[in-house]
């Protein structure tokens, strides 16, 4: 969406490189696709920036009279006088004693655009006609550079040398982005599946990708011909017992008192629950099928699972279709969050943003965020549930926090996909998202273990951090360097919640599904924070130690999960991605630890090929191109 159309809340048409409402008003089209928060979060984080890029360059004007003034105190003293820099919108001025004409071991080439004169016997007046922070900060740095050999930056040895800003290198890694190159479904074209449907019985729906909802326009077959071929009760029942423990980020957690009973027999259901039941399908018959292949008793090949998937997705988008404008509820909700995992899972991302935007805007209507409305959010969707299967309102409180806290990871997912913004902002004083640490009332249900309590509630303080450096480094990537106060804060944050993580013998090959869990998939997340910090900084010698400790902790990682490795492996393959990429950094620029890069790399790739959809894998380009580097390596 473009700056104009959401000020307007007009309707944007999202076409390049303008959209037809700013072509037809005549103004410029600018588009809002940085993954921050609104507009006003993100000035205010610009603003912030430009504040500390002006207080960083005063400070280098500091070190330079402490530069000069150390270099020169054995030789004659040159004139001195007051430094004022000025920029376009503003002047900065700093006080510093400086000597061009000073001893010859000091190189002022870098400084000859700069016009120096004496406007005073207290010192100097440099005019730099510079009108970007960025080119003083450039020159400095170059004069820097220039006296390497001369000059001491930081003049007081004792302490540990901390960098001022940390400069991007786009040539390596332009775009950091979630990976997706174990996709179940490559070649699906954004689910919108025409392949598989008999030619005779082709349904045509218009999808309106700009309103986020889906309208029907013509239908060629009737409601009982749309219903897809009913699956047996004993794998419905096997693939809802799954859904549980194998949806993403912990699960829903009050599922099988809701629902593993309801679902069953779905023909008798209303279209709300219908959906549901569509939604669930369509995404756990594919997953199900690479992950869990004992379920189906080798009653189902490859291609009748992707058929039938397809069918319950279809099945789903057109109930959607049918009641995404009638009264908001908590499963229509819930059924939309499954349809982004649907997306997520076959590699569909061109419009997983559009259905999380769906399930916001819906949890926005039920105003899922209040604590406070929750009780009355609970007796309404009650009622909805038909009289047999009917819960307490307790239960469905705790459904609604699941489903809240549910789509909050599923929002951080879908946005770094494509660079686009957070919608669902909540933080730790929200009740409603840390009510699941250790909730007595949910434990008491048997909904839930403490180490799954324990998973979620270290996968929520993970996906802030993920926030957190995204908002601090990717939200401007036009700009060419990020102040180093910055990152380390992010680092003294990820050192402290460190402590938090699961200790390694608390993990065993007896463990808990959850226990596992809880530690490899949190310290595999852990370690690619380090990564997604420094690995647009390549080669800042800083940004290379970080990245590199935190590939090697990966490899082992990955390495011993392999033993006990399930399908939450699948979320964690961009961090594998993360390491590769350091490793092939290093074999392709030659360092001293090479040959420990190309054994790292070797051993990631091992266990990828070793996971169900280590075939699928194996087709990629990225992944293609490792193996490429490492068949070379060993024929040398």
């Amino acid at each position: 969406m473009t700056l104009i159309c959401r000020k307007h809340r007009s309707k944007c048409s999202r076409s390049r490189p303008e959209c037809e409402q700013c072509s037809a008003v005549g103004v410029a089209c600018v588009y809002l696709e940085v993954p921050g928060d609104l507009e006003s979060t993100a000035l205010r984080d610009r603003f912030a920036g430009l504040e500390n890029q002006i207080h960083s360059l005063i400070n280098e004007f500091g070190h330079l009279e402490q530069i000069v003034q150390s270099t020169v105190a054995a030789a004659p003293p040159p004139p001195t006088t007051t430094t004022t820099v000025a920029t376009a919108s503003s002047e900065s001025t700093a006080v510093i004693t400086h000597a061009l004409d000073g001893p010859s071991h000091i190189r002022t080439n870098s400084l000859q655009k700069w016009k120096i004169h004496q406007s005073s016997p207290g010192g100097l007046s440099i005019d730099t006609h510079m009108f970007h922070v960025t080119d003083i900060y450039s020159t400095l740095i170059q004069f820097a550079k220039d006296n390497t050999n001369a000059l001491t930056l930081y003049p007081k040895p004792d302490q540990q040398k901390k960098p001022i800003w940390l400069i991007r290198n786009h040539s390596l890694f332009p775009n950091v982005r979630l990976s997706h190159f174990t996709s179940l479904r490559p070649n699906a074209h954004d689910g919108e599946d025409s392949s598989d449907d008999d030619s005779q019985k082709t349904i045509k729906t218009e999808f309106n990708d700009e309103d986020d909802a889906c309208s029907p326009t013509s239908f060629s077959l009737s409601e009982e011909e749309m219903i897809p071929e009913p699956l047996s009760p004993v794998l419905v029942s096997r693939l809802l017992t799954l859904y549980k423990t194998c949806l993403l980020y912990g699960a829903v957690q009050p599922f099988d008192t809701l629902f593993k009973d309801l679902l069953v027999d779905p023909q008798s259901l209303s279209p709300a629950f219908q959906l549901l039941y569509a939604s669930i399908i369509c995404h756990m018959l594919p997953h199900a099928f690479y992950w869990h292949q004992d379920i189906f008793e080798d009653s189902m090949d490859k291609s009748a699972c992707v058929h039938l998937s397809i069918q319950y997705y279809k099945w789903a988008k057109r109930l959607l279709s049918s009641i995404y404008f009638d009264a908001p509820s908590l499963t229509t909700c819930h059924a939309i969050c499954n349809l982004v995992l649907y997306h997520i899972e076959n590699g569909n991302t061109s419009v997983i943003y559009i259905y999380s935007g769906m399930a916001v805007r819906m949890a926005l209507s039920l105003q899922l965020y209040r604590e406070d409305a929750l009780e009355s959010i609970a007796q309404q969707q009650v009622a909805v549930f038909p009289e047999p299967y009917r819960p307490t309102v307790p239960v469905v409180k705790e459904y609604a926090r699941s489903l809240l806290w549910f789509m909050y990871f599923l929002d951080t997912a879908s946005s770094h996909y494509h660079n686009k913004p957070y919608e669902i902002h909540l933080d730790d004083h929200v009740s409603t998202t840390t009510y699941f640490k250790k909730n007595p009332a949910t434990i008491a249900l048997g909904e839930i273990d403490e180490s799954q309590a324990f998973f979620q509630f270290i996968e929520f303080h993970t996906c802030q951090i993920t926030r957190d450096i995204r908002r601090t480094i990717f939200t401007h990537p036009e700009e060419r360097q990020t102040a180093y106060d910055e990152i380390e804060r992010i680092e003294k944050r990820l050192l402290s919640f460190q402590k938090q993580l699961p200790k390694m013998q608390h993990e065993n090959s007896s463990s808990s599904v959850w226990a596992r869990r809880c530690f490899f998939k949190q310290w595999i997340r852990h370690h690619g924070h380090w990564i997604l910090i420094h690995q647009t900084y390549l080669p800042t010698p800083m940004s290379v130690q970080r990245c590199t400790t935190a590939a090697f902790a990966l490899v082992d990682l990955f390495d011993h999960w392999i033993v006990n490795m399930d399908c939450y492996f699948r979320p964690c393959v961009h961090e594998l991605k993360q390491a590769c990429e350091i490793l092939l950094y290093h074999v392709d620029q030659n360092t001293p630890i090479k040959a420990k890069a190309l054994e790292g790399l070797t051993r990631l790739i091992q266990v990828l090929l070793k996971t169900p959809v280590g075939e699928i894998a194996r087709t990629r380009p990225f992944v293609q191109r490792v193996l490429k580097v490492i068949q070379q390596e060993q024929n040398i």
